[in-house]
């Protein structure tokens, strides 16, 4: 594997468990250190513990602004000042729209956007050469469904589109600001996790398809690629990113979904 993360420390959200956790692996495999965040704190202690001594483990509600300073602190003291940030935690909700309780539409916000908009206020803030940061690079996980419009994905979509929308304009104000800092997303298609899992399920409870033999030929027809992702597979794209090769891209949304967003 290559080593274009060497010397980078990274801080990565919702790391306990998929998507987050392999990133946090992939990133350290390349030289980073990398700070996990979750508010899974067993399985977040575990992941760490399973990367080695360049990973450490903190409790973090990205909703609650209050723990945000605390973050960069805690990175700062075990690694040093952090240079990449993942904003990944996130939960999902698949409802319809005439079904959706709006307590869970307010909490979707509040973690998928919410969490995200304060990743971006306290992660520009802290790592901006102007503060004394070192610069660096931000990376949010948007998902296809800001791409498409898939019955059941109302609620879950809108929040993912505000990510995409937040990570333009953050890029041009970091810009602006001089922070030196790159902000960038990704758009992950179907990707082979429990939250996917539980997708998955909620869609086939909803009769949205009549069983889970359906439902995978549904995502194979519609894949170019013919075959579901891994976390890997989102890893490999972060990394790249996140990386010096990608010094001159900000404000763009990759798509890491087989193309399925294409059909």
């Amino acid at each position: 594997m290559p080593n274009n993360l060497q010397g980078k420390v990274a801080i990565i959200t919702g790391a306990a468990n998929g998507i987050g956790a392999e990133i946090a692996r992939d990133f350290e495999h390349r030289g980073a250190k990398v700070f996990l965040t979750d508010i899974a704190d067993e399985a977040g202690e575990a992941t760490a513990k399973e990367i080695g001594s360049n990973a450490a483990f903190m409790h973090h509600n990205v909703s609650d602004e209050a723990g945000w300073p605390a973050v960069f602190e805690q990175c700062e003291a075990i690694f040093g000042k952090a240079d990449i940030l993942i904003n990944n935690a996130g939960i999902e909700v698949t409802a319809f729209i005439t079904e959706c309780e709006l307590e869970d539409f307010r909490k979707l916000m509040d973690v998928n956007v919410g969490g995200v908009f304060l990743g971006l206020k306290h992660g520009m803030k802290q790592m901006s050469v102007a503060n004394g940061g070192k610069g660096g690079a931000i990376l949010n996980l948007s998902s296809m469904a800001h791409l498409i419009a898939s019955v059941g994905f109302g609620p879950y979509g809108a929040t993912k589109s505000a990510v995409d929308k937040l990570t333009k304009v953050a890029a041009v104000e970091a810009g602006a600001l001089g922070a030196g800092v790159r902000v960038n997303c990704l758009y992950p298609g179907i990707i082979d996790t429990g939250m996917q899992d539980k997708l998955g399920q909620d869609l086939l409870t909803m009769g949205v398809f009549p069983d889970a033999q359906a439902l995978q030929e549904y995502v194979i027809a519609r894949t170019p690629l013919k075959r579901t992702g891994t976390p890997a597979d989102v890893a490999k794209a972060a990394a790249y990113l996140c990386s010096d090769e990608a010094e001159f891209i900000t404000g763009v949304g990759m798509s890491v979904d087989g193309g399925m967003a294409l059909g």
